[in-house]
């Protein structure tokens, strides 16, 4: 069985590393921050480009955002055990596999059976507990994180409204989707963004 990796964010905004393994972050609503001469033009629709239109990288976040990798990485401290757990099993039965391949026709018929049998239960025994280890990573890392990605998604309205923007744009998954094809550097507000999120929000 080849190392394994336990999947809790692939292919969301945000992702988490549980020892260079990646997990997925609740969904979320996205919120549009209201200019005030857009609330003004209301009921009769909008009055065209009001504001700047921005892109934030938000995988940068579990590095860059102190709250956020504070808790993602005691979050990693906690779920190390049971992983070193997995992985001496997967070894384990690698192991057995490779004798059963070099010597198990140096053996009598019995014994290659009982290595083969050996080898079936721990594949078994493996596979159930990645399973509900992978079930518990991603609670925890659900119980963990979403707090911060509540805060982080009401600060990025608040940050909006105070820089004139209208519209943000996540920059990894529009690009992938298709959506975007170009920007303009000065768009990339990722940085700015989250140097304004630990100032306000710094980490304990």
């Amino acid at each position: 069985m080849k190392k394994m990796v336990f999947a809790l964010l692939i292919g969301s905004l945000f992702a988490l590393n549980i020892s260079a393994q990646t997990p997925a972050p609740p969904k979320r609503q996205p919120t549009a921050a209201k200019p005030a001469a857009a609330e003004s033009a209301e009921a009769g629709g909008g009055t065209g480009a009001e504001g700047k239109v921005a892109i934030l990288f938000s995988s940068e976040f579990r590095q860059g955002i102190g709250e956020l990798k504070v808790k993602l990485d005691a979050l990693n401290v906690e779920l190390e055990p049971k992983r070193k757990e997995i992985q001496a099993l997967d070894d384990e039965l690698n192991k057995l596999k490779e004798k059963i391949n070099a010597q198990g026709g140096t053996v009598t018929p019995q014994v290659r059976n009982e290595w083969v049998e050996s080898a079936t239960e721990k594949e078994k025994q493996l596979k159930r507990q990645a399973e509900d280890f992978e079930a518990s990573a991603q609670r925890r890392f659900g119980e963990v994180s979403q707090p911060v990605y509540e805060k982080i998604q009401k600060f990025i309205a608040t940050y909006s409204q105070s820089h004139g923007i209208v519209l943000v744009l996540e920059g990894g998954q529009s690009l992938q989707a298709g959506v975007m094809h170009w920007f303009a550097p000065a768009t990339d507000i990722t940085k700015d963004f989250i140097a304004e999120y630990n100032k306000s929000n710094p980490s304990k």
